[in-house]
Parts: C-alpha cells; sequence; structure tokens
C-alpha cells in the first residue's frame, strides 16, 4: 500500500513539474492583444523614408503608417518601437514586440525562427551604392574587394558566398555609408529600393547603383509563430491584401518620395482584378487561403546549392542545439576567423597598453613639470573618455585624414583599417589605466632603493628598466592583470567598426539561424577560456617575480 501510495505521489509530482515546466500556448493572440490593450509594433529607426525619425526625434515613414493603419484594424492602441535589424526577429520572438513591420525579407531561414505572414506588402532586392568613379560593371568584378553591409540583413551571407565578397559589415545603416564614403569600402551592400531613395537626394548625388538587382524578395509582417493559423494572422493578412486592393501602398509609396515600384503596381492590379462574375480574384478559397498566383513568394535560402545534412549535422541537432558552426563550413570559417582576430587583437593591446604604461609611468615621475603636465593630461583624458567614443574618433575621425593606399586589385583604401584602428584606440585607453598602475607601483619602491642606485652610479632611465621597474611590477600586478583582463573583454568593442572579431561573428550568425542560447553561450565559454588563459600566465608571472623566502 505503502509502495502505491509512493509510486503515485511520483507520478503526480512529475505530472505536476511537466505542466509548470511546459511553455504556454496563446491559443489566440488576437484576444490577447486586445485583452492587454496595444499592440506593439517593431519598425526601423535607420531606414528613410520606411523608418526613421524626424527632427523632434518622433517615428514616422511609410512603415509607421502602415504600422498605425494595422491598429486601427486590430481596434487598440498601437505602441510603436525601434529595432534593429539584427535583434528583430528575437524581439517578437521572445514577446518584446507583438507585430514586426520593419523592411523584413521573407526567407526560409527566418520562418524558422517567426512566423511570415502573406502576401507580402513590399519587394526589394539586393544592389551595391557605389561611387561613380568605379565604373562596375558586374557583380563577378567585386571579388576579394571589401564591402560595406549592414549587419542581420538575409542577403549578406548568400550574397558573401556566392561572389568571394569581404563585407565590412556595421551595425548600424549610417555608419556603414559614413564608412562607404571615407573610402574603407568600395560599395554598401543593402536593398535596392533604399539605394534608389537615397539617389534622388543631392547627398548621394556622385554615388551611383551600377549593378543590375539580384533576388528580389518579399517584404512580409512577422508575427510569432504561435500566431500562424489563428485570427491574428488572418487579419493581418486581410489587411495587407486591403492595401493592395485599395491602392494604399502606392499612396504611401507617392507621400513619401518613392518612386513607385512594378512589384506594388502589379499587386495592386492583381488584387483589384475580378472575374467574370465579378468576383475578386484574389480571395480565399474553400481552405481559408489566398490563391497562390495572389501571394508570389521568393524564398531565399541563403545557400547557393543544397546541402545534405551530414552525420555531425544530425547528431548536433539530436542533441537539441542549433550550433552551425561546427557543420556549416562557411559559419564555422567566420567563427574561426572571428576567434583569431580576438586571440590578436588582446595580444595588440596588451602589448600595447603594456609599453604605454611603462613609458608613462617613467614621465610621471620626471622633474621637468611640462612633461609630467603632458603625461598627466593624457591620463586623465583616456581614463574618463569611453572607449567607443575613443574607438569612433580614432576610426571615422582620425582615419578620414589618413593617406589611400591602392590595394592589388586596384581599389584605394585608408592606409590604416578597421583592425589596427581598434589595436590603437583600446591600447591607448587600457594604456592610461597602465599608467596609473605602474606609477603607483613604482612609489610602492622603498625610497632607499632608489637612492642606492644613485649611488651605484647608474643612470635615471638604467636604474628604472633594470632595477625599479621589475620591482614596482610585483607592486602592481594584481591591478595589471584586473586591467589586462578588461582589456581582452573589451576587444567587442572593435565590431562597431566592422572588425570580425568574436562578437562581431556571432552577430552575423545568431539574427538568420535563429540560435542565439547557443551563440551567446559558445561566445561566453570562449571568453571565459581567453581571460583564463590570461590569468593563469599572470600568476606564473608572478611566481617568478615573488622573492625567495616572501610570504
Amino acid at each position: 500500500m505503502i509502495e502505491r501510495l509512493q509510486a503515485g505521489s511520483s507520478f503526480l509530482l512529475l505530472l505536476i513539474a511537466l505542466l509548470v515546466g511546459a511553455s504556454p500556448v496563446q491559443a489566440d493572440e488576437l484576444d490577447h492583444l486586445r485583452s492587454k490593450g496595444k499592440a506593439v509594433i517593431g519598425v526601423k529607426a535607420d531606414y528613410p523614408p520606411w523608418g526613421f525619425r524626424d527632427p523632434e526625434g518622433k517615428l514616422i515613414g511609410m512603415e509607421i503608417d502602415l504600422a498605425n493603419d494595422l491598429g486601427r484594424r486590430l481596434g487598440v492602441p498601437v505602441e510603436i518601437v525601434a529595432v534593429q535589424s539584427a535583434n528583430r526577429l528575437e524581439a517578437l520572438r521572445q514577446g518584446q514586440i507583438d507585430i514586426l513591420i520593419a523592411t523584413t525579407g521573407d526567407s526560409a531561414s527566418r520562418r524558422r525562427i517567426v512566423g511570415m505572414v502573406e502576401p507580402h506588402y513590399y519587394a526589394s532586392g539586393v544592389n551595391i551604392l557605389a561611387s561613380r568613379t568605379l565604373q562596375l560593371m558586374s557583380w563577378e568584378q567585386m571579388k576579394g574587394a571589401p564591402i560595406c553591409a549592414k549587419q542581420g540583413t538575409y542577403f549578406n551571407k548568400a550574397i558573401a558566398r556566392r561572389y568571394d565578397l569581404d563585407l565590412r559589415i556595421f551595425k548600424e545603416t549610417r555608419q556603414a555609408k559614413l564608412a562607404l564614403k571615407d573610402r574603407r569600402c568600395i560599395g554598401f551592400l543593402f536593398d535596392d529600393s533604399a539605394i534608389a531613395a537615397d539617389l534622388l537626394t543631392p547627398e548621394w548625388q556622385a554615388y551611383t547603383m551600377p549593378l543590375p538587382t539580384l533576388d528580389e524578395t518579399g517584404w512580409a509582417v512577422g508575427l510569432r509563430q504561435v500566431a500562424m493559423g489563428g485570427p491574428l494572422e488572418r487579419l493581418v493578412s486581410d489587411a495587407v491584401a486591403d492595401w493592395h486592393r485599395s491602392g494604399l501602398l502606392l499612396e504611401l509609396e507617392a507621400k513619401w518620395g518613392i518612386k513607385q515600384t512594378a512589384f506594388l503596381a502589379s499587386m495592386n492590379r492583381l488584387w483589384s482584378a475580378s472575374d467574370a462574375n465579378g468576383n475578386a480574384v484574389c480571395r480565399r478559397g474553400a481552405d481559408g487561403s489566398f490563391p497562390a498566383e495572389c501571394r508570389p513568394t521568393r524564398l531565399e535560402t541563403q545557400q547557393t546549392t543544397v546541402r545534405t545534412p551530414g552525420q555531425l549535422e544530425k547528431w548536433v541537432k539530436s542533441l537539441g542545439l542549433n550550433l552551425t558552426i561546427l557543420y556549416d563550413p562557411y559559419d564555422r570559417e567566420q567563427f574561426l576567423r572571428g576567434l583569431a582576430n580576438t586571440i590578436l587583437l588582446a595580444l595588440g593591446c596588451i602589448v600595447l597598453s603594456v609599453t604605454i604604461g611603462i613609458v608613462g609611468a617613467w614621465l610621471l615621475g620626471l622633474r621637468f613639470a611640462p612633461v609630467r603636465w603632458l603625461a598627466t593630461a593624457y591620463v586623465e583624458f583616456f581614463r574618463y573618455t569611453p572607449p567607443l567614443v575613443q574607438l569612433y574618433f580614432f576610426f571615422f575621425g582620425i582615419g578620414a585624414m589618413m593617406p589611400l593606399v591602392q590595394a592589388s586589385n586596384g581599389v584605394e583604401t585608408p592606409l590604416l583599417g578597421g583592425f589596427t584602428w581598434a589595436v590603437i584606440a583600446l591600447g591607448v585607453y587600457a594604456g592610461a589605466s597602465n599608467t596609473v598602475i605602474f606609477r603607483t607601483g613604482i612609489d610602492a619602491v622603498p625610497r632607499d632603493i632608489h637612492d642606492s642606485t644613485e649611488a651605484l652610479g647608474y643612470s635615471p632611465l638604467k636604474a628604472y628598466a633594470l632595477i625599479i621597474l621589475p620591482l614596482a611590477l610585483r607592486n602592481c600586478l594584481a591591478a595589471l592583470n584586473a586591467n589586462l583582463v578588461n582589456i581582452v573583454k573589451a576587444t567587442g568593442l572593435a565590431s562597431a567598426i566592422a572588425v570580425p572579431e568574436l562578437l562581431y561573428v556571432t552577430n552575423q550568425i545568431w539574427p538568420e539561424e535563429g540560435n542565439t542560447v547557443e551563440m551567446m553561450n559558445v561566445l561566453l565559454i570562449t571568453f571565459f577560456l581567453l581571460v583564463s588563459v590570461l590569468v593563469y600566465a599572470m600568476h606564473r608571472l608572478e611566481r617568478r617575480l615573488r622573492i625567495p623566502g616572501a610570504a
């Protein structure tokens, strides 16, 4: 009897655990939105004229108009929030937003992450914004050339693999465009519709879109996958159909100064057409879906060829993991490249910052006051200025004034690239702290040792290098270790200027593969291992410097 009670209680506890641990399923997303009294819609803030901020900071644009119209149809107030290409799908999947209208191209990989509503409300292809002086004639002509791109766009991986492009991917559109103007790349890979809008402005009159557009793909309204097939998807789908049928999308194109696209014109004709009986050609059938010809779809697989899953891929996925860096050659190559760049960045920054610290500490101890003042000014300025600001200052500010050099492919680029500027900026930033750390260590060296070096006839520089500095290093090793660890962690900032280190390549993988958890954990573990190696090396150095017999 007791055994039966134990078995029954175990089963009950297991059932409760399963129920508690199960993810709640929203049966009716439309009712959910109406019950909470608002719909949070994600839009772009850096993609004029579809989504951008006016001089007062208010979000405006064609997609903001669509979001407000959709809110009217939902019957609830709309909260408009800005999203970025890199985080928009994850923001939707995690429930930070309810609906996504953010220039989102429909692709097979994205449908594994979120739901894509048909019909599409817009379409665009891939092209290049480039200077007229380059006279580009074909995509093949750009093989191996540096090309600026925007993080999170669906076509980056596919186009880079197809034409062997050296992509320099920036987090924001304005950064990529600024890099193009600074000749850090020969072109900007982006949606042809957005490029066409830029070319209408005086700012870009010296540029052109010289190549044929590739891979036209529809833009879809995004919903969480749980909403697909439910009332919310049907309402949104009907709304998009009405936008085409009524000509609202054509009106908004004209309102925002966009040249009329063939896609919207053809969709308007299609959706407003009637059959011989006066019924709309594009109407829902008995199964509740619109005819296929009324919702033309092109899904980019982001692979030039169909890849048969290998045994490793099957095994990894059988574990419930989506670690493409283990079985996808392109992602693996990018990740290893990022790892190598992070290691090189860390080593370069460590060497530069320690060198600056040693020299700076010596300058702070000189009796000549003007030199001490200059050294102090350097320390104060670079210690208390954000490192990201310094990175932008060196890369976009000083870098823009650097002379140009001609590469093997005939393209002129600045003398120093992003990697070099990242080492300089982060090294100078950390060097300011190292200067203070070494100076503190020197000041802790007993005064009689300083005096003894003078009595032995050592020159000040020789005494500093051979006697004072090694003793000072013992005093400040713990603080130096902490600062060097921070340098390794700070290498991720280099992604802001398109240096392909670990954070950079990770941010290119997870938006399209939907493996955020896996890649974030890989990133965390990798940095932990890198820092552990540094800490181990510093502990070894500490043991070598330890005075025999000291506690």
